[in-house]
């Protein structure tokens, strides 16, 4: 599946409408994937690709809740062939909050009225993921930092950011330092616990 002339015409009229976009934004991640200097690498998407990201390129996906960061796993695992629910021995999941200030972002949140446009937005959310990312391609392709588009469970709204065109300094993970702390905090006091446990003597 292509893009059809109309609708190339289209996204570029929506890519000159692009916004700024700043605020706090969501992303869950597995206890094996918790390093939070890691979570906004984009290494997942750039190996499985994802809605609106192709294989190889670099993005991260972030949700406008911490209950819709927990809907996009779910769909995500539906697509890759998963039970649509996270399976108990991926748990615990650490949600994070990220503060994001995009300079130039477009939206595809709601059927929009222009024709091509609108079938852009209808595509895109089909369970075959092939065409929406022919479309972030193309948006990327010309320097757009991020998109905001419909979830495909729920009613939250999901932010793909193409890190290709961002300086790191755009996307943070709130309270950073301490969380380092806290996690450095939390190995070194079970360390320090099973090292002064005392030994059971063998009659």
């Amino acid at each position: 599946m292509s893009l059809t002339a109309a609708e190339q015409t289209a996204l570029q009229k929506l890519i000159k409408r692009a916004e700024p976009l700043s605020g706090a934004y969501f992303r869950s991640v597995e206890r094996r994937f918790m390093d939070p200097t890691e979570i906004l690498s984009g290494q997942g998407t750039e190996l499985y690709g994802g809605r609106f990201a192709p294989i190889g390129m670099r993005a991260v996906y972030l949700a406008d809740s911490d209950g819709g960061a927990s809907a996009q796993v779910l769909a995500r695992k539906k697509r890759l062939g998963g039970a649509a629910q996270i399976s108990l021995d991926k748990y615990p999941r650490v949600i994070y909050a990220v503060d994001v200030a995009l300079d130039g972002v477009v939206k595809l949140t709601r059927k929009p009225r222009d024709p091509a446009l609108a079938s852009v937005w209808a595509k895109s959310l089909d369970a075959d993921i092939a065409y929406s990312q022919e479309v972030g391609s193309f948006l990327a392709s010309a320097g757009i930092q991020g998109l905001l588009f419909k979830s495909t469970i729920g009613k939250s709204t999901n932010l793909v950011v193409f890190l290709e065109n961002c300086d790191p300094s755009k996307l943070g993970v709130r309270q950073l330092d301490e969380t380092i702390d806290t996690f450095k905090q939390i190995v070194s006091g079970h360390i320090s616990s099973r090292t002064t446990r005392p030994r059971r003597t063998v009659p």
